[in-house]
């Protein structure tokens, strides 16, 4: 029983697998983070590895994860400070307009928590598309909110998730970071990964990853067979063509 526990396809190996895979992942993503500047690339290297794990697949978490983050570090980068200024304009806006304005003027600043939950629902795709797409700088502004509104209870979601745990960590910090630091950013990215995986299929795409870092869409295969095809059809002509030569002579 606990050869066959253990043997490489059982459950209890892939179940020990994707937990040391997440162990190292979250490790790496933390070290990653330090520098500040490549929080977003992080992000991205770190949905990469998650939603393969999800995906079935099995990849080499530190030579995927800095492929990734080498390869999507500009866009990510840009991102990352796109919704970090984003941010701060609006969360000073709302704090200039609780301290400073009367009690009959606060409601000036709810159009600014409409555009932080806008600016938050934004980047809980925009990483993951980047981790998996190749997609131009505006293309993934588009479908990251795009796919937030189509699939708003995710996005409410991943809010209330975000809440929570900033909510415990000023409460008690010690809990929830010691988590984080184990294992704990990883596992949430890997319980969103579930859902995203779904939603980019349901979209038309078809997640792979495999050694040669090969990404495949519904789009891109039917333009693949539409190659194929043509090209079987140029090979016919030229068939009949050798043939018509040969009756001639």
């Amino acid at each position: 029983m606990a050869s066959s526990f253990f043997s490489p396809k059982s459950m209890g190996t892939r179940i020990l697998t994707g937990l040391t895979n997440l162990i190292i992942v979250n490790l790496v993503f933390i070290i990653t983070c330090i520098p500040f500047i490549t929080i977003g690339a992080s992000i991205t290297a770190l949905y990469r590895i998650t939603i393969a794990i999800v995906a079935g697949d099995n990849p080499s978490v530190l030579r995927d994860y800095f492929k990734s983050f080498k390869d999507n570090f500009i866009k990510s980068t840009l991102f990352f400070f796109l919704y970090l200024i984003l941010g701060a304009f609006f969360g000073f806006e709302i704090y200039m307009v609780r301290t400073m304005m009367a009690e009959n003027m606060q409601w000036v600043q709810y159009p600014a928590y409409f555009f932080i939950f806008a600016i938050f629902a934004s980047a809980c795709y925009a990483f993951p598309l980047i981790a998996w797409f190749e997609e131009s700088f505006k293309q993934v502004l588009k479908n990251s909110l795009l796919i937030a509104l189509t699939n708003l209870p995710f996005t409410i979601m991943q809010a209330v998730i975000a809440a929570v745990f900033i909510l415990f960590v000023d409460y008690n910090y010690a809990i929830p970071l010691s988590f984080a630091c184990f294992m704990g950013i990883a596992a949430i990215a890997w319980f969103y990964s579930l859902f995203l995986k779904r939603i980019f299929a349901k979209f038309g795409a078809d997640i792979n990853f495999n050694e040669e870092e090969e990404m495949f869409v519904a789009s891109d295969t039917s333009a693949k067979k539409t190659d194929s095809s043509s090209d079987e059809e140029s090979d016919d002509e030229s068939d009949e063509d050798a043939d018509s030569n040969e009756e001639s002579e």
